[in-house]
């Protein structure tokens, strides 16, 4: 078979045909074998440039929050803008929320240990401006998370795949950033630097709340996240009265501002005040408002519940004598305290304390945080109250031990019966009187063996009488019931 019956193509017998049978190829062009891989070479050559060329001109645009849809999700982009909250943090990295122009948002999750971003300068504070690129996470209810997986150059764009620009803060004070926040609002989502005097604080279960109040009287709450000591060397040691200056973020809560505070060196103590002493006794009304040091030795305490669960509320601290104003505090106030500080609340013990008068209704003395309180070990045994019947209506509100016989216990619905009842006892003492006991639920389902019928008990509690002339003692936590036998 001669040479042109051979289709320089596919290489099969063509049989004179044109074009060939087999692949359709103009078996009379000629194609030199040995230009071939020159010509592969050539074009192989010219496509690693365009390449390179499309590389070199590669930028780092960011995509619109608002525009990311769920077919987005898994997806790796580049986006950008102003830290609105946070940062949140543990050991193990931070999280916090942006917002760019187009009004989205979303949340920002870096896994890099707290220390080392601050130490790059990477730490994030509400009002910042942030550029990542990073994993997209979109959810069915519409949020979006990002996740950089880690921090360093992108090998496309020579951009860092995080980076931070820090905002300048504005000088202001608490009355005007008020003001501001209800009218221009220019001051939302802006670093500030101001002044305040800490007038109160409340434990959240991730956070700490310190309320600051400037010389108008004006007051702005301000934001401390439990894990931000992962990134610093040590804790914030902050006391009630104190005038600090912070420079923090101007984040939202509701429709007010919120302070954030994101590092310890962004505040600064400058000045210590004084609460001022006062016997506990001559507190009265016209120290309404007033922050003040007094105390005294407790000789009762009361555990108060909340009404729709079995978690505890409030304490009440009765001091010195029935007559004086209640001193209390949030259970999470108490949870803050340290044990040996807890272990020692109790009848007996001498506490001197800073806290605030109430402002209105019963007057009472709110124990603040933070804390600023000496307590010492002591001792206190009630009247005992022999021969229940004694008591009369001068007794009410006192605080009184009784002694006597579990002769029947009731159950008293609670919420509706949606949480386990109040328990009703009949104590019977020994010259045949009886009291009825009334232990809340808080504190029964607190007892490690309640009491039953025929046992004998010593109780602690506060006297009242009903109309019916009916004694009633209430105990106010689980150590003030003790069986005897």
């Amino acid at each position: 078979m001669t040479e042109e019956n051979i289709c320089p193509a596919c290489g099969k017998p063509t049989a004179g045909y044109v074009p060939c049978p087999h692949c359709g190829a103009d078996t009379r062009i000629k194609l030199n074998k040995k230009v071939v891989p020159i010509l592969i070479l050539i074009v192989f050559v010219v496509g690693i440039a365009f390449f390179g060329a499309h590389l070199a001109t590669i930028r780092a645009d960011t995509m619109s929050i608002s525009s990311i849809d769920s077919w987005q999700n898994y997806a790796s982009v580049w986006v950008s803008g102003i830290v609105t909250s946070g940062p949140q943090m543990d050991e193990r990295g931070i999280s916090f929320d942006i917002q760019d122009s187009s009004g989205g948002t979303m949340e920002i999750e870096i896994y890099v240990p707290p220390t080392t971003l601050k130490s790059q300068g990477l730490m994030p504070s509400v009002g910042d401006n942030v550029k990542a690129f990073g994993l997209l996470r979109v959810y069915v209810d519409g949020s979006i998370t990002m996740r950089p997986s880690k921090l360093g150059e992108d090998k496309f764009t020579k951009e860092n795949k995080f980076q931070l620009y820090r905002a300048e803060p504005v000088e202001t004070n608490i009355t005007n950033l008020l003001l501001n926040w209800h009218s221009s609002n220019s001051l939302r989502f802006k670093r500030v630097s101001l002044e305040g005097t800490i007038v109160g604080m409340r434990a959240l279960s991730s956070a700490k709340i310190y309320t600051l109040r400037d010389s108008d009287n004006s007051t702005v709450d301000m934001y401390v996240h439990n894990g931000v000591v992962n990134a610093e060397n040590g804790e914030l040691d902050l006391k009630l009265l104190q005038t600090v200056r912070a420079t923090v973020g101007a984040s939202q809560y509701g429709n007010s501002p919120q302070l954030v505070l994101s590092s310890y060196d962004q505040i600064e103590v400058l000045e210590s005040g004084a609460a001022t002493p006062v016997p506990i006794e001559s507190v009265d009304e016209s120290m309404r408002g007033e922050f003040i040091t007094t105390g005294g030795k407790i000789i009762f305490v009361l555990m108060s519940g909340e009404t729709s669960s079995l978690e505890v509320e409030k304490y009440y601290l009765v001091i010195d004598n029935e007559s004086n104003a209640t001193t209390w505090m949030w259970n999470s106030v108490y949870q803050l305290l340290p044990d040996s500080t807890r272990e020692l609340l109790k009848r007996g013990s001498d506490l001197q304390f800073t806290g605030k008068v109430s402002q209105s209704g019963e007057l009472s003395i709110e124990f603040l945080l933070p804390p600023d309180y000496t307590i010492d070990n002591g001792t206190f045994e009630p009247d005992l109250i022999e021969n229940v019947m004694s008591l009369e209506g001068e007794n009410v509100g006192k605080v009184v031990a009784i002694e006597g016989t579990v002769t029947s216990v009731e159950n008293v619905a609670a919420f509706d019966n949606k949480l386990p009842p109040n328990r009703l006892f009949t104590i019977q003492d020994n010259f045949g009187g009886n009291v009825k006991l009334l232990v809340t639920n808080t504190v029964y389902e607190r007892i490690l063996s309640p009491p039953v019928v025929g046992d004998k008990v010593n109780v602690v509690g506060t006297y009242f009488l009903l109309e019916s002339n009916a004694v009633w003692i209430t105990p106010g936590l689980p150590s003030d019931i003790v069986r005897v036998s």
